[in-house]
């Protein structure tokens, strides 16, 4: 077996978090490029990364490229994308979600994580300093991002190499 293989056979209580990790890093990243190509039209390819560090202070506000906050953008976005992966982890075992149920309970799950980003940090807590971000693409880019970030995780959780064992 491969080192980088991910194992289901362990049956440890550590296996479905890792998971669940990895598949939200998985899905983080079609909606990272999705986000940046939209960008490129709309503002620039680095604009959406980069205003991710510029809503929590990092950086000065624009659309210039900054190394420092298009790094750390990127590392906030994954590490976002992670930990919406395992609270879906969470929510996929309360509503013993399975199938296609998954796949759409993902999609709806994205769509539910957006708004709770859009409404309460980027309108709410982070209003100052995050117009560089809101600005970085149009609302309806990050809505089908989302949706396929969502569509994504569901997908992986369901039928991927990433699925869980059912005994």
């Amino acid at each position: 077996m491969s080192t980088t293989a991910i194992t289901r056979a362990t049956g440890s209580s550590v296996e479905p978090a890792v998971r669940a990790g990895v598949a939200g890093l998985i899905a983080g990243l079609p909606l990272a490029m999705w986000l940046m190509i939209v960008g490129i039209f709309a503002s620039t390819l680095w604009a959406p990364p980069q205003g991710i560090a510029q809503a929590v202070g990092i950086g000065n506000p624009g659309h210039d490229f900054q190394l420092v906050p298009f790094i750390l953008g990127v590392m906030g976005h994954m590490i976002n994308s992670l930990i919406l992966g395992l609270v879906f982890l969470g929510i996929a075992k309360m509503l013993d979600l399975r199938g296609p149920a998954v796949v759409l309970g993902g999609m709806v799950y994205g769509i539910v994580a957006y708004e709770v980003i859009y409404w309460v940090l980027l309108r709410g807590v982070l209003s100052a300093t995050s117009g560089s971000f809101l600005s970085a693409g149009p609302e309806w880019s990050r809505i089908i991002g989302h949706l396929m970030f969502g569509a994504v995780l569901g997908i992986l959780f369901a039928y991927g190499p990433l699925s869980r064992q059912e005994t």
